[in-house]
């Protein structure tokens, strides 16, 4: 299933939010650490308020509890067919060089390791307009296929079997854009080229992150990876005026900018235009 943006757009009323947690971290609280903070120092009204210490204590004891529910929802989430990948978007993992997203999330909704030693799962029912309602052990997004990360899915699964499908159709689709580039890279002659594949690369291998590049750097990226928000950031409203302001800094620019181009897009992507 693919989380559309239906799902993803703010739905929750902040300020009931607010007050909400207002009031659950003050439960927390014991009679004896709540004291009372004055509108003015000559006031006699007040507001009741827990110290320091035990407000924050509890506090933090509402943000666990609040982030294991979400890792619940997440799990309900798991069983209507979302992949690890959508829910690590969806709990806002941020990249890592320490771990994979989806992995990453998966090792959050499923809880520490035992103290014994087993290996972590999610389990969950096997929903969505696909599923075959059957329990599911998910051992999570380690393996290649679907079928080698889950057990449980009945005979002939529709929606096991889609999982399969797309993952097969990515790594064909990983396997094409491989070739491309190992064709495409050759073409690539001039250093500036050679270099801007590096650069793109590296951004690819580091969720998005730019280095401190020089503006021509940065903007060759951008180009490459179709990245216009990234040209805004550097001041360029269109990829036309950025490819005329790298090629103006070439000592010798190419005689088709636009081929040089998809020849650097494609040696770095794999992508042709």
């Amino acid at each position: 299933m693919s989380t559309n943006s239906s799902t993803t757009e703010p739905t929750v009323d902040m300020i009931a939010v607010r007050q909400l947690v207002d009031r659950a971290v003050k439960a927390a609280v014991p009679a004896h650490q709540m004291t009372t903070r004055k509108i003015r120092p000559e006031s006699d009204y007040g507001f009741p308020e827990p110290q320091p210490l035990a407000g924050l204590q509890a506090a933090l004891a509402v943000t666990r509890l609040a982030q294991n529910q979400a890792y619940a929802f997440a799990k309900g989430l798991r069983g209507e067919g979302s992949s690890w990948d959508e829910i690590a978007d969806l709990l806002e993992i941020e990249w890592s060089a320490d771990y994979v997203q989806r992995e990453r999330a998966f090792e959050l909704v499923a809880g520490p390791v035992s103290s014994y030693g087993y290996d972590r799962y999610v389990f969950f029912t096997c929903g969505g307009s696909r599923g075959c309602g059957q329990r599911i052990t998910d051992r999570g997004p380690f393996n290649g296929y679907p079928s080698d990360n889950e057990d449980g899915h009945a005979e002939g699964c529709r929606r096991l079997a889609a999982e399969v499908e797309a993952y097969q159709r990515a790594q064909d689709e990983l396997e094409h854009r491989e070739r491309v580039m190992e064709e495409a890279l050759p073409l690539v002659t001039d250093s500036f080229g050679k270099e801007t594949v590096q650069r793109v690369r590296y951004v690819q291998s580091h969720g998005g992150r730019y280095r401190g590049w020089s503006t021509s750097e940065t903007l060759a990226v951008a180009l490459v990876l179709r990245d216009n928000q990234q040209l805004e950031a550097v001041g360029y409203a269109s990829p036309q005026e950025a490819l005329r302001r790298i090629m103006s800094g070439m000592s010798t620019p190419p005689r088709d900018p636009a081929e040089w181009l998809a020849t650097v897009r494609a040696a770095a992507t794999g992508l042709q235009d």
